[in-house]
């Protein structure tokens, strides 16, 4: 890694402080970034890794792809590929929270795409990095960002319009980062952002304007105790001095200032840089003695800083052999799982299919049984109505028998009267007396005499039609005696003649009895009297 790339990691994570850093509420994530704040890249790569495995194993999503974020950021710098990498997953991670957190999951792929932005940055590959931090500018633009992301993309947005020479892009995006972290008052991002703000101003020779910018950097890094950006600020003073002043020494008073606190910082790049400054310092007094010590002096921090370098790319190469070999010993164990998995599947299958095909069995089984108890049911049922069938039948051919037999004994009776009557009638006829005449008209008249006989005939009518004469006093209490003869006689289909005849009386007198009863039974001229008696 050469001293331009060291510095853009140094960068990326000036700039990301708030945004990547203080993680939440997981404890190991925190001690990864305090590492790696502190340049302990190996530790902080381990807290990540750890934070990352825990994670995984708790299915917590959220702390899965802050993890990964992390290890990217973390590894970046050594290897922009594997930085990738874990910019990409912790991407997918988040992609996942839409459903459950679509806040985290907006604000999670705004800090990737930002991230993969700074590493294609470091590729030269500027039109994707633009185009990247324009999306997260797009995605958080009008949102109440806490987080100082968006202020990050405006920076990013203007240091890659830098590189290509578009000062106005430039300095409308430098601007609109200082006003966002103004906004949001991230004391962290101000310094830097005032810092290049003030260069922006010193290039079109704005003297006060430019000094104010930088003397406000300087407050807020001593304010803050931000040695890093106190270390810029007193270079940028020191500049300041040498192109509106000319005062050297005052410069050198910055540079120097510089270089001691740079020397207290892990991350020599500060200390390189504030001896560059004096180099050139030195260069324009011509002291070219101190020249050559301060290039010695330079050369011995490169070469130690390269070495360290190594070391650590080193130390880096062993972490990840051996997160590769967690990685192959948690893959061994996904495949465990997996074919232990499979099997419990197939197992599960076999029960579930046994399982269908028994319940299957005892359906069909039951449906059998409940089939063939409804067919016994219905045998049951039919032999129970052929029953009732033959009962009824029964019982009408003994009412038919009953009907039969009295009306038999009715025809025995009237056979017999009229037998004794014509023996009567023979008797007297033998005898041939004065007399015999006389008893002749009695015996007629004897038999005109009704009253009896209606007793008999009643009896019997009765005994045929039963409740006949009831059910017509019932419902018509105003009907007397001679009406009901009326109606039996109507009832056994007797013509008005022979009804005469039977009651001794003449055609017209039926006629009339007919008309009292139909009154009597509030019948209307439409009504048929014959089918009304024959419904009673």
């Amino acid at each position: 890694m050469n001293i331009i790339q060291k510095l853009s990691c140094y960068f990326l994570l000036l700039f990301c402080g708030i945004a990547y850093g203080n993680p939440s509420d997981n404890i190991l994530l925190q001690k990864g970034w305090d590492a790696l704040v502190k340049d302990q890249e190996n530790e902080a790569f381990n807290y990540f890794f750890q934070a990352y495995e825990k994670a995984k194993k708790e299915n917590n999503v959220h702390d899965k792809a802050e993890a990964l974020l992390y290890l990217g950021i973390c590894s970046f710098g050594a290897s922009s590929e594997k930085g990738l990498r874990y910019a990409t997953q912790s991407l997918s991670e988040y992609k996942k929270l839409s459903a459950t957190n679509p806040q985290a999951a907006k604000k999670g792929r705004s800090r990737c795409l930002q991230l993969i932005s700074t590493i294609y940055s470091r590729q030269k590959k500027y039109p994707q990095a633009i185009a990247l931090s324009k999306s997260v500018v797009s995605d958080l633009e009008g949102t109440n960002d806490t987080e100082g992301t968006l202020g990050l993309a405006y920076s990013s947005l203007g240091t890659l319009y830098e590189h290509q020479k578009k000062s106005d892009s430039s300095t409308y995006f430098f601007k609109r980062a200082l006003a966002e972290f103004e906004r949001s008052n991230n004391i962290a991002y101000l310094p830097n952002a005032y810092i290049k703000m003030g260069d922006l101003s010193k290039k079109k020779n704005q003297k006060q304007q430019s000094y104010e910018l930088y003397s406000k950097a300087m407050r807020l890094a001593d304010s803050s105790e931000n040695k890093q950006a106190q270390v810029l600020s007193l270079i940028a003073l020191g500049n300041w001095e040498l192109t509106f002043n000319r005062q050297q020494p005052q410069a050198e008073i910055y540079f120097q200032k510089a270089k001691l606190l740079s020397e207290k910082l892990s991350d020599k790049v500060f200390e390189i840089k504030s001896i560059q400054a004096l180099i050139d310092l030195k260069k324009l007094q011509q002291q070219f003695m101190e020249v050559s010590q301060l290039q010695d002096e330079q050369i011995q921090i490169k070469d130690r800083y390269y070495s360290l370098e190594r070391e650590q790319i080193a130390k880096n190469l062993e972490v990840q052999f051996e997160v590769a070999e967690k990685d192959r010993k948690l893959e061994l164990i996904s495949k465990e799982k997996e074919v232990s998995r499979l099997t419990n599947f197939l197992l599960f299958s076999l029960v579930l299919i046994l399982l269908i095909v028994f319940s299957f069995s005892y359906f069909f089984l039951k449906r059998i049984n409940k089939r063939d108890k409804q067919l016994l049911k219905t045998k049951e049922e039919l032999f129970t109505a052929l029953e009732e069938q033959k009962k009824l039948k029964e019982q009408q051919f003994e009412n038919d028998i009953e009907h039969k037999e009295s009306q038999l004994s009715a025809i025995t009776l009237q056979m017999l009267q009229k037998n004794e009557l014509l023996e009567e009638i023979k008797s007297i006829i033998r005898k041939k007396d004065d007399s015999t005449e006389k008893q002749l008209s009695r015996i007629i008249n004897s038999h005109f005499t009704q009253d009896q006989n209606w007793n008999d005939f009643d009896k019997y009518f009765e005994s045929v039609n039963k409740n006949f004469y009831n059910k017509l006093k019932q419902k018509y209490p105003d009907i007397s005696s001679n009406d009901l003869k009326i109606c039996a006689l109507i009832k056994l289909n007797l013509s008005i003649k022979e009804m005469a005849s039977i009651l001794n009386i003449s055609p017209d007198s039926v006629k009339t009895a007919r008309y009292r009863l139909r009154k009597k039974l509030q019948l209307t001229t439409e009504d048929n009297l014959t089918e009304f008696i024959l419904s009673v």
